[in-house]
């Protein structure tokens, strides 16, 4: 692209600070951060609880594969009584 199509994407413009304070921009850091703190604690339980259902899950799946063990020991002697 030439300058002078790379012109017609600058923009220029002004931006007025005039009546912004200092207490203006601490108020709104301290909203900012205990925002950020909620959303901290919020995280940290989300992470708990998923943490929890991982480890239920866990448990699910290996009482399924312990019953699975059984029946197929079970099906296992079933099938050596039919076979005498």
């Amino acid at each position: 692209m030439t300058p002078e199509e790379l012109n017609k994407f600058i923009v220029e413009d002004s931006i007025t600070v005039e009546g912004i304070t200092d207490e203006y921009v601490w108020y709104h850091a301290k909203l900012l951060s205990a925002k950020m703190s909620q959303w901290d604690h919020d995280f940290q339980k989300l992470v708990k609880v998923m943490e929890s259902r991982h480890k239920e899950h866990l448990n699910m799946v290996q009482n399924a594969l312990n019953e699975n063990r059984i029946l197929r020991l079970q099906l296992k002697e079933k099938n050596n009584e039919k076979a005498k």
